[in-house]
């Protein structure tokens, strides 16, 4: 165990995270090709086989494999290739240039270095060694490099039903979980909704039905309803919009919601209690109509301890000296599209998610290389 411990260049494998670091594969607006040509290129370079697959012109995913001692039961690891945006306002709260790794006291600063390029380049180095130094595997290893993990998981959900995942099992999803066993994922639902009103001239009292005003009723009710049989659950209005003009009484308003579910709640369950508040309110009001949009439904998930993946994590982070701790993903990952493969699947990476999607995104160093190190003994031994 030890030997194949010692194979990781520590400094090698900081390096190629930097690279990847200083990749600005942003998304929304999905710029990222360079990330993806980055990964092609580390597999070219060590002869790991692999294929694209196209989701939209100019972006695709990434499929590559290495053969194991056996072709069935298949260990698939996947980790997305985007970023979330930096804004102005967060710019001038980073310390260092977010696009341009930084190493200081023992961490590696950087958008994306949690989320999570740490974990997939951790993923792609482990697999590099294995086929460096003709290491072949108790089974075959996949890796499903994604795009648009970080908007509409438009990556993921190309993968659906690939023959690449024909006889895969299990499913590893290398998100920051501070090295934590994630064996449950919270879900999570979003909508659009649209508060329709009555145009009037701004200068006439009374006249008009302005849409803002009753969308703010069906506002209110979301933030005050609260789901008993899931406790965990909640939902909150994030975005709104409305206007014509600023003389003119909009007869429009659109805000979205968005709803994080306990393990187990279906998101359908979501808005079938937005049907509830809409017609409460239209009972007190007949002038009052809304419609939604529902943008995307992701369901929850749960593995149960027993299984033999997650009590091969456990065996692999004794052998490391990591006492095992688990966790629920509150967060959504690809792994809610993917088990649509027939995957069983676990959230295991290096990084803290309460440091990804603000200032000073960073992943201690220590936390990769013991990805590394856990990684390639699942690669070796599950």
């Amino acid at each position: 165990m030890q030997d194949i411990f010692d194979l990781i260049d520590e400094d090698e494998l900081v390096e190629m995270l930097s690279k990847a670091v200083d990749i600005p594969s942003i998304n929304p607006k999905g710029n990222e090709k360079p990330m993806c040509e980055y990964v092609e290129n580390l597999l070219k370079e060590n002869n790991i086989e692999y294929l694209s697959v196209p989701v939209e012109e100019g972006r695709y995913d990434i499929i590559a494999r290495i053969k194991g001692s056996q072709d069935n039961a298949a260990l698939v690891f996947t980790g997305h290739m985007d970023v979330v945006p930096v804004s102005e306002d967060e710019m001038k709260r980073w310390d260092t240039p977010p696009f341009t790794s930084t190493i200081k006291d023992g961490k590696l600063y950087g958008r994306g270095s949690a989320d999570m390029k740490s974990g997939l380049i951790s993923a792609i180095y482990s697999m590099i060694l294995l086929k460096r130094h003709n290491i072949i595997p108790s089974r075959d290893i996949i890796l499903a490099a994604t795009i648009d993990e970080e908007n509409l998981m438009k990556g993921s959900k190309a993968l659906q039903d690939n023959e690449a995942f024909k006889n895969a099992k299990y499913l590893i999803v290398c998100e920051p979980t501070d090295m934590k066993i994630c064996n449950e994922q919270k879900g999570r639902t979003w909508a659009d909704i649209c508060v329709h009103g009555m145009t009037a001239h701004g200068s006439q009292k009374g006249v008009g039905e302005n849409a803002i005003y009753l969308a703010i009723k069906l506002i209110e009710k979301i933030k005050h309803t609260e789901f008993k049989e899931y406790p965990d659950t909640f939902w909150r209005t994030l975005a709104i919009n409305a206007g014509v003009e600023p003389q003119v009484v909009p007869d429009r308003c659109v805000f979205t919601v968005d709803a994080r579910l306990q393990v187990g709640h279906e998101p359908a369950k979501i808005w079938e209690k937005l049907e509830e508040l809409i017609q409460e309110i239209k009972s007190e009001n007949p002038h009052f109509d809304a419609t939604y949009e529902i943008e995307d439904m992701r369901t929850s998930w749960h593995t149960k301890k027993e299984d033999e993946l997650i009590q091969g994590i456990m065996s692999s982070l004794k052998k490391m000296e990591i006492d095992p701790a688990f966790d629920t993903f509150t967060g959504s990952t690809d792994a809610s599209m993917l088990i649509k493969n027939n995957l069983i699947p676990v959230i295991i990476g290096p990084g803290d998610l309460s440091v990804v999607h603000r200032e000073n995104e960073y992943v201690e160093l220590r936390q990769l290389f013991d990805s590394c190190k856990l990684y390639l003994d699942l690669m070796m031994n599950i």
